[in-house]
């Protein structure tokens, strides 16, 4: 223990009378320590906005369109289209792969009028499940149950803006509104999502959403749908559920589940893949960068090191001379490297830290294109391990340089 004591207050001791020298070879260290920990909070807050941004049109939303089949050798002239009709989204919904399959009829620009205000909304026939699909929120009311499917109700829910421009700043739960000719009572208002990353539909605040039943009734007067959305019950296997619907649609409208132009896919999973691509990219790029930084700053600490090792060859070889062992010298010269690396390392990320709650605390946290900067601990005690490491090695061939000093040599130096 009294041998620890007289390293640490040794190491100390040098550290202060170099002080100047040694903190200024520590700078490329700490900007590394900077670099790392701002870069990757940054990031990793720019990932989580965009994976947030991307889900709030749905968690695990897959849209399957209807396509052509096309005939070999024939061409377009014997091509046939496909047209997913409501049988089709049971059968989706028997698949063992997917959780909720449902209706998705866009009936677009339609005049809404509401207490004496005419807006054009797009209006959406869908059914009690899409609030899970699509990642709907009653904020008042509630959202379309299956009751209202049954009796072809004439009910809408309305997005927050939708229901702001038809009512102003109003309750308008129970109140009525008019879809071209038709009479519909407003049964809820969807909590805001904001801006979106993704709109298939168009802005999901801005909808007005009906029974797919009554859409079909009164407004598209057949069963054909434009497109059906599903979700995985696992979103990393959506490309297994993608092939189950293209098999089980293919038998039923007679066409290979392999044609293409059958039917085709927008996959959430595959969007939000490029996005985790892109963010390891730049990742990558940061931690490459960040390394050479750190190879600097170990260059620096050896170099320093072997500076003091030359001055100090008098004081090496006096302790020595009354018996200080190699293995003493060798750890003098290993912790004092060490301490300048954990130091800067500490004050680096320190720093980083510092940046990151300023910058969180200045950015608006609802900006749909930027996000606060969120500190990931395991990329920080990673990068100060990592620099302490650097500093320990980079004192290695100095510790062992002064080792072999030889005391008599040393002593005729004085």
């Amino acid at each position: 223990m009294k041998a620890l004591i007289d390293l640490f207050l040794e190491t100390r001791r040098t550290l202060r009378a170099h002080a100047v020298r040694f903190g200024l070879t520590s700078l490329g260290i700490v900007w590394g320590a900077f670099m790392l920990t701002y870069l990757t909070a940054t990031m990793e807050g720019t990932l989580q906005h965009f994976v947030e941004e991307i889900e709030e049109v749905g968690p695990r939303i897959v849209w399957a369109f209807p396509g052509t089949v096309i005939k070999d050798r024939v061409g377009e002239r014997g091509a046939r289209a496909v047209e997913l009709e409501n049988d089709d989204i049971d059968r989706m919904r028997r698949l063992d792969s997917i959780e909720h399959a449902v209706a998705n009829i866009g009936l677009w620009a339609q005049v809404v009028r509401a207490g004496g205000r005419t807006k054009l909304l797009t209006v959406f026939g869908v059914q009690p499940e899409t609030a899970s699909v699509r990642n709907f929120e009653a904020a008042s009311g509630r959202f379309i149950s299956p009751t209202d499917i049954e009796q072809v109700a004439r009910v809408a829910f309305l997005g927050p803006v939708a229901a702001l421009r038809l009512f102003g700043h109003t309750e308008v739960v129970g109140k009525t509104l008019q879809i071209e000719s038709l009479s519909f009572r407003v049964i809820g208002v969807s909590s805001a999502k904001g801006e979106q990353l993704i709109n298939m539909n168009g802005r999901d605040d801005r909808a007005v959403l009906i029974p797919y039943t009554t859409a079909q009734r009164w407004f598209r007067k057949n069963e054909i749908h434009e497109a059906i959305l599903f979700s995985p019950r696992i979103r990393e296997r959506s490309h297994a559920s993608i092939r189950h619907v293209r098999q089980v649609i293919g038998l039923h409208h007679d066409f290979d589940p392999s044609l293409e132009t059958a039917l085709s896919f927008v996959n959430l999973q595959d969007i939000l893949k490029v996005v985790h691509t892109l963010n390891f990219g730049v990742k990558f790029f940061l931690y490459v960068a960040g390394l050479v930084t750190l190879l600097v700053g170990a260059v620096g600490v050896m170099n320093i090191m072997l500076v003091v090792v030359g001055e100090r060859t008098g004081e090496i070889g006096l302790r020595k001379a009354v018996g200080a062992s190699n293995r003493a010298i060798f750890a003098q010269f290993i912790a004092e490297s060490s301490a300048v690396a954990a130091l800067s390392a500490l004050f680096g990320a320190g720093l980083g830290i510092f940046f990151v709650k300023v910058t969180a605390a200045l950015l608006p946290p609802d900006a749909p294109f930027s996000s606060p900067p969120i500190i990931n601990w395991t990329s920080v005690a990673l990068a100060v391990s990592t620099l302490i490491a650097v500093g320990i090695t980079a004192g290695v061939i100095p510790a062992i340089r002064a080792t072999r000093v030889a005391p008599a040599v040393s002593l005729r130096s004085r």
